[in-house]
C-alpha cells in the first residue's frame, strides 16, 4: 500500500526522492487519472475564453485546477503525441513518429514507473484503432481496451465514458493509474442531429451535415477553398463544437463517478489535448501543417483535494508532464528527460527554465524529403516545411502580426537560424526506410483520415 503523508499546503519536494508532493493540504497522490482529448484546440473552450456554451463540465473541472494558457504538442499526430506525452520524450527520440507504426524499442513511461514504484493498477481505455493494442505494446499497461466491434475504427464518448467507469468499478478500491481517451473532436464531424441542433446557425449551404477527413481534404484544394464563404466556415466550426459538446457531457460523466466514489481526494487528474485542429484557419482544415490553432492544446492538472482554479501562463510542452508527474508522485525516473517539471511553476516559483519549443510535423518514412520543424518562441514562431518535390518555405511570425499571419523572416537572423538547427536536427533522425502495413491496419488508417 502506498503510504500517505498529510502535508502542509504548497509544499514541494525533489523529484526522485522516493516522497510524492503535494500543493494543497489534504494527502498527497495515490492515483492518476489521465483523460487525452484527440484533436481538440484550446481556444474552443471557455476556460480559455470560447464565447460559446460548448464545455461547461470541463469548465467546471478547470474551476477547481492548475490551467495551463500556453501549452503546445510535440507533434500534431495522434499515436506519437500520446508517446511523447507518457515517455517525457520527442518523436525523434521514441521513434514514433506516423500513425501505424508499433513500438519497437523499450520505453519507459509514466504507467511503468508507477506500476514497478508504487504497484499501480494500470489499463487504457481508447476511443480509436490508430491507439489499439499492437500500438501501445510495452507502454506500461497492463489491461488495454478498445471497445470496437470488427473493422470499427473508432467509438464515441459515450462508449468509452461507460468501459471506463466499469473498469473503474472492477479496480477503484486499489491504487491505479488510469488513461481514458476521447476521439468525438476528431474528424469526421458526425454529432446527432439533437446535439448539432444547438450549435446551427440556421446554415442552408451546401456542405454536409457530417464532414469527413477526404471532404476537408477537398476543402483544403484551392478549388475548394475558393467556393466556401462565411457561412459554410461557420457551419464547420458549428459541427466541430457540437462533437465538443457531446464529449463534454460523457466526459463530465466520467469526473462524476470519480466524484461519487470518493476518489478524487486521492487522485491527480490530467486533463491534456494531444494536438489541435484547424477549421479554416490560415485556409486550411485538418492537423497537418504547423499552426496555432493546431499545435496549441488544452493543459489542465488537478492535485487532490484542489478546489480552486490557479492560471499558469509560462509556455510549456506536454512532454513537461512525465517529469512532472515522476516529481508529484516522487518517482525515480529516467536521465536526460527533455521537458521539464511543472512542480515550480505551479508553486509559484517561477517559469521552466526554457526559452524556446520545439514542434515537429509528422514523419513519412517512404517520402523522407517531406520535413516540418516550428520553434516557437512565445511571442514569435518561425516554421519550415519542405514538401515531397523539395519546395521549401521558411516562416516566422510575430504576435503583434499574427503568429501565423505576416511572413517576417530574415535569411540570417537569430529565428533563423534556431529554425534551422530544429530541422537539420529532424531531419537527421529521418532516415530512409518504408513502414509495412497490413491490409486490416491500411483500412483503419485510412477510415480515420491518415491516409491520402
Amino acid at each position: 500500500m502506498v503510504l500517505r503523508l498529510v502535508f502542509a499546503a504548497v509544499l514541494v519536494m525533489a523529484g526522485g526522492c522516493g516522497r510524492p508532493v503535494t500543493l494543497f493540504d489534504g494527502a498527497p497522490p495515490t492515483n492518476l487519472l489521465v483523460i487525452t482529448l484527440d484533436t481538440l484546440r484550446a481556444d474552443h473552450l471557455g476556460t480559455y475564453g470560447y464565447g460559446r456554451p460548448v464545455s461547461p463540465r470541463l469548465d467546471e473541472f478547470a474551476g477547481t485546477a492548475f490551467v495551463f494558457d500556453d501549452a503546445t504538442c510535440s507533434v500534431p499526430t495522434t499515436l506519437p503525441s500520446h508517446v511523447s506525452i507518457f515517455t517525457g520524450l520527442r518523436p525523434i527520440r521514441h521513434g514514433i513518429r506516423l500513425n501505424g507504426v508499433e513500438p519497437t524499442t523499450d520505453l519507459t513511461t509514466i504507467f511503468d514507473l508507477l506500476a514497478e514504484q508504487r504497484g499501480l493498477a494500470t489499463a487504457a481505455v481508447v476511443s480509436a484503432g490508430v491507439l489499439a493494442e499492437p500500438y501501445l505494446t510495452g507502454l506500461g499497461f497492463e489491461e488495454i481496451q478498445f471497445p470496437a466491434r470488427e473493422r470499427q475504427y473508432q467509438v464515441p464518448a459515450q462508449v468509452t465514458t461507460a468501459v471506463a467507469i466499469d473498469w473503474l468499478d472492477e479496480h477503484g478500491d486499489e491504487p491505479f493509474a488510469l488513461w481514458v481517451h476521447y476521439y468525438d473532436t476528431h474528424e469526421p464531424y458526425s454529432p446527432s442531429e439533437a446535439v448539432r441542433e444547438r450549435f446551427d446557425r440556421g446554415y442552408t449551404g451546401p456542405l454536409p451535415n457530417r464532414m469527413r477527413a477526404e471532404d476537408l481534404v477537398i476543402l483544403n484544394k484551392p478549388e475548394g477553398w475558393a467556393r466556401l464563404d462565411s457561412a459554410d466556415l461557420a457551419h464547420v466550426e458549428d459541427l466541430y463544437d457540437a462533437e465538443i459538446a457531446y464529449l463534454d457531457e460523457h466526459l463530465g460523466r466520467l469526473l462524476a463517478s470519480l466524484a461519487e466514489r470518493n476518489a478524487s481526494a486521492e487522485t491527480l487528474i490530467v486533463i491534456v489535448g494531444d494536438h489541435g485542429q484547424s477549421l479554416g484557419d490560415s485556409a486550411f482544415f485538418g492537423h497537418g501543417r504547423l499552426l496555432e490553432p493546431v499545435i496549441k492544446v488544452p493543459l489542465m492538472i488537478r492535485m487532490p483535494s484542489q478546489t480552486a482554479c490557479r492560471r499558469v501562463t509560462a509556455a510549456v510542452v506536454t512532454i513537461d508532464l512525465m517529469p512532472t508527474l515522476v516529481e508529484l508522485f516522487g518517482l525515480d525516473a529516467p536521465a536526460d528527460l527533455p521537458g521539464v517539471s511543472l512542480v515550480p511553476v505551479m508553486a509559484g516559483r517561477g517559469a521552466p527554465a526554457r526559452r524556446l519549443r520545439m514542434i515537429e510535423r509528422r514523419h513519412y518514412p517512404d517520402n523522407p524529403r517531406i520535413v516540418g520543424a516550428a520553434v516557437h518562441g512565445g511571442d514569435w514562431k518561425a516554421v519550415f516545411y519542405r514538401e515531397e518535390d523539395g519546395t521549401e518555405s521558411w516562416f516566422v511570425g510575430e504576435a503583434a502580426t499574427g503568429l501565423d499571419g505576416v511572413n517576417l523572416y530574415v535569411e540570417g537572423s537569430e529565428r533563423a537560424r534556431s529554425l534551422a538547427a530544429a530541422a537539420a536536427h529532424i531531419e537527421a533522425g529521418s532516415g530512409e526506410g518504408t513502414v509495412e502495413l497490413d491490409d486490416e491496419q491500411r483500412r483503419m488508417l485510412e477510415a480515420l483520415g491518415y491516409l491520402d
